[in-house]
């Protein structure tokens, strides 16, 4: 594994040469003897002063640009304006559409009513009599700036209330209406003049909506054709301008160019470069910790069968040849205790590489258990209290996903243990609608932002590149009231996780 890293790892200064090399190359050729200065990337005259007939073109071109901008915002502004008005007068004429539809349903269901004497008239005739001061109230509200429009809402909302009152009288005076009945026809034609009336003055309304919204489009054609005409004056004046600067520019341009593609064609190949050895880098960090973790399980399980079952043995026959000693071989006795207390500790130890290794709570009874077991180690260790805060066993995770979280867990125990002199600790693991999220507290002095900078961050940089490779995200913080740090991982999502990748 050490040979391995030695094989992709470079020296700093070896990769600063590497690449700086490119950039030296394109800007000074390769046949640049050592310790001569590169050429100038621009040559004499192009980094001479501009000649003022130049610096005078580019004034007058700003300054043209400058007036052709302040008359287009004019222009907009009134076009805007205009165009405001436009879809005023047309949202009105579309409300007074719906309220003439509104009042037409409702007089054509107390009329079916009364012919025939159907009740199912009776719904859309409810549903028009609670629609219709709506679409009132909406005319009000669109019309609140206009004094004369709202006059003519007030005065439509007046008539209108007269002719719903004259429906619904017809149809109280009507207890047996149909083709047989009594229906009170009288009642009906009178509120059908006061309806007659109602759909005379929304006619006049749509009329003059239909007036103001010809006016509107006039008047944005006309500040259309106005804005086009001052565009292509200042543009054809611009252009002429800005032309006779372009020969004059031409030459400094050309040189800069060509200065320019060699920075373009060095950057890219730097860029290249530093890709390929981030991707190379972090391939090979998740690489060994996945090698690793293979390693600890292979050789956590080759202690439990075979040291295990070499220990098993010898404490039987320890026991066996116990039990047939003779009663008076007291010291025989005596030093065979000792030894089975020896064996007892040893198997101990066996128990605590192995679950140093690869816990075995964690295969057999889960994530949850397996961070609970080792809190509860943590504080006889330490005395630190460590309190955790699962509410599901999480025994359906991924193996994958539960060692990442158990590492950083076991990791983030060891920092607080060595450096953040905590009283407390809390761990929080929960599901999340969009992923699990693990989160470890202390209540210590923290960590600055130098400290998880520095190189040898060894713990922080594998807690990051186990979340990277679960394609998760890791954080280190402080908490938002208070002392200590916070250190969080998160996993997302199978389904979100691909989403994001694709």
């Amino acid at each position: 594994m050490r040979a391995h890293v030695s094989e992709v790892s470079t020296h700093p200064s070896h990769c600063k040469k590497e690449m700086t090399e490119p950039v030296a190359n394109a800007l000074g050729g390769e046949d640049q003897p050592p310790g001569s200065l590169p050429p100038p990337l621009f040559p004499p005259e192009a980094a001479g002063r501009v000649p003022l007939h130049v610096i005078g073109i580019i004034v007058v071109s700003i300054a043209l640009l400058v007036i052709n901008a302040s008359l287009l915002i004019i222009n907009t502004a009134a076009t805007m304006d205009s165009n405001a008005h436009y879809a005023r007068s047309t949202e009105i004429k579309r409300a007074l559409i719906t309220f003439q539809s509104v009042i037409t349903g409702l007089e054509s269901s107390q009329r079916g009513y009364l012919l025939t004497g159907q009740t199912g008239y009776l719904e859309p005739y409810h549903v028009a009599m609670r629609s219709w001061p709506k679409q009132i109230e909406r005319l009000r509200e669109l019309t609140v700036d206009d004094p004369n429009r709202l006059a003519d809402i007030t005065s439509l909302e007046g008539l209108t209330t007269a002719a719903v009152s004259r429906l619904e009288q017809t149809i109280r005076s009507s207890p047996q209406p149909g083709p047989h009945g009594n229906a009170d026809v009288a009642g009906t034609d009178r509120a059908t003049q006061t309806m007659d009336r109602v759909r005379g003055v929304v006619d006049r309304m749509m009329s003059e909506e239909d007036s103001r919204i010809e006016a509107s489009r006039r008047e944005v054609l006309r500040d259309m054709w106005v804005g086009a005409g001052v565009a292509v004056l200042a543009t054809v004046v611009t252009v002429a301008v800005l032309i006779a600067l372009a020969k004059l520019l031409q030459r400094y341009v050309r040189d800069r160019e060509s200065a320019l593609r060699a920075l373009r064609a060095a950057n890219q190949h730097l860029n290249l470069e530093v890709e390929q050895r981030t991707a190379e880098l972090t391939e090979l960090s998740q690489h060994l910790i996945r090698v690793s973790e293979e390693e600890k399980a292979k050789l956590a399980r080759e202690l439990h069968d075979t040291l295990g079952s070499n220990l098993t043995a010898i404490n039987m026959d320890l026991n066996w040849i116990q039990r047939r000693l003779p009663e008076g071989s007291r010291e025989v006795r005596e030093r065979l205790q000792r030894v089975l207390q020896m064996l007892a500790d040893t198997v101990e130890l066996k128990h605590e590489v192995i679950e140093g290794l690869r816990p075995s709570h964690l295969d057999n009874l889960g994530l949850a258990f397996a961070m609970r077991s080792h809190c509860r180690e943590f504080t006889r260790r330490t005395g630190l209290p460590c309190d955790v805060d699962v509410h599901e066993d999480f025994d359906d995770l991924d193996p994958s996903w539960s060692i990442a979280f158990y590492r950083i867990v076991q990791e983030a125990l060891t920092n607080i243990t060595k450096h953040a002199q905590a009283a407390n600790v809390r761990i929080i693991l929960a599901r999340e609608p969009d992923g699990i999220r693990l989160r470890i507290k202390d209540d210590g002095v923290g960590l600055t932002d130098e400290a998880l900078a520095k190189p040898k961050s060894h713990g922080v940089v594998g807690m990051r590149e186990r979340m990277r490779e679960m394609g998760g995200t890791f954080a280190i913080r402080r908490p938002s009231a208070g002392r200590g740090t916070v250190v969080e991982a998160f996993i997302p999502n199978p389904t979100k996780n691909a989403s994001t990748a694709a």
